[in-house]
């Protein structure tokens, strides 16, 4: 298992840096949006030196797709362990989903408190509430590992009411530590839309009914003739399933679909895009609306976990129920509207500057390692 160090360590007033295991699902050059938090945050020089920590970083699942991980798992979970005797961490923090990721962090939390280090728990999918409810395997499992972390870690106020009323996590060990992402839309003019010209629409992230890719086709296809407009899709999963139902649906010239997109092409096509729309049916904290948000966008999305936390309806965007007729009336009314789109997107750029900064993560995972550790 390789090991991926932060910064070096640098002398402060107590003996060392407070080191810190950080462990995501698939490494520094996962595609995933947890693998691309961490690697936004070392390449700002975050979570080193300079905020008194020693970050080293281990993949739990690697490139391993399916159910292969289980083949691969014993290995990684040794590697684990021999990180946990050689760098004895002050505090471990896992990284988690749903699906394979509970049993991978359940091991790895129960090896980490067999050793006596200090557990967070980070979770970024979507919350089991009926498995809980239920009481099956994947709920029980989610349970347990709360019951083993010192401190849990909630994207926003919903998660964090689920996780001590449906979890039963105690208020006190429960933080919330909003997403981040470092800044690449710093010098963009805003408004962005200007004249008569389409207004330009994006959707990133997987290809799919999860993200709403249908929905949003068929939301497409009710616009008004008139409308000016393109979309750009960009995400892998059901692509040509999706670009036959934009053919079908006489959208082949204005929907395109780029297929699996590299983070930077993303920035790219974020600093173009005039609304960001995401008609999700599942979700807890989207990367893409946050960057929607960074780059100006004006933001239409479904009211899914913390989506209103970036989504301020009627200010930075506009939420809608997950109907292809309510996508279409959002989207008609704010290319029909340029100067409302407009204030939108300057309002989508203020929110994310208050709120949504690599700094502001950074600051706050600092904090919350120093906390765990019983550091000033």
């Amino acid at each position: 298992m390789t090991i991926h160090a932060g910064a070096p360590p640098a002398a402060g007033t107590h003996p060392r840096p407070l080191r810190v295991l950080c462990v995501t699902p698939t490494g520094p050059e996962g595609r995933g949006g947890i693998d691309r938090l961490y690697r936004y945050l070392r390449g700002a020089g975050r979570l080193g030196a300079g905020d008194g920590l020693e970050t080293r970083y281990l993949a739990s699942r690697g490139p391993a797709e399916g159910r292969r991980w289980m083949a691969e798992f014993p290995v990684r979970a040794a590697g684990f362990a021999l990180a946990l005797a050689r760098f004895r961490p002050d505090v471990v923090h896992l990284n988690f989903a749903t699906g394979g990721s509970l049993p991978r962090k359940w091991a790895l939390a129960r090896l980490a408190r067999a050793f006596g280090h200090p557990v967070v728990i980070h979770f970024h999918g979507q919350f089991p509430l009926e498995g809980i409810a239920a009481r099956d395997a994947a709920g029980r499992l989610f349970v347990a590992l709360c019951r083993l972390a010192d401190r849990v870690v909630a994207l926003g106020e919903v998660s964090r009411g689920r996780f001590i009323e449906a979890a039963g996590v105690r208020p006190e060990r429960v933080r919330v530590v909003p997403n981040g992402i470092a800044d690449f839309a710093r010098d963009l003019a805003l408004p962005k839309v200007a004249g008569q010209g389409p207004v330009r629409l994006l959707l990133a992230g997987e290809v799919g009914e999860r993200k709403g890719v249908p929905v949003l086709i068929a939301a497409l296809a009710r616009l008004p003739p008139e409308a000016q407009w393109t979309c750009t899709v960009a995400g892998n999963g059901e692509v040509e399933r999706c670009r036959r139902l934009a053919a079908e649906a006489g959208l082949s010239g204005r929907v395109a679909f780029t297929g699996w997109t590299p983070p930077e092409e993303v920035h790219r096509l974020m600093r173009e895009a005039d609304i960001v729309v995401l008609p999700s049916l599942a979700e807890n904290m989207p990367l893409s609306l946050i960057e929607g948000a960074c780059a100006g966008a004006a933001l239409v999305a479904t009211p899914i976990a913390e989506t209103r936390a970036i989504v301020r309806d009627g200010e930075n965007g506009l939420i809608v129920t997950r109907d292809p007729a309510a996508v279409a009336d959002a989207l008609a009314g704010l290319i029909g509207d340029r100067a409302r789109l407009g204030a939108m997107q300057a309002a989508s750029r203020r929110h994310y500057e208050e709120s949504f900064t690599l700094d502001a993560l950074a600051d706050r995972l600092a904090a919350l390692y120093r906390e765990v550790a019983g550091r000033p």
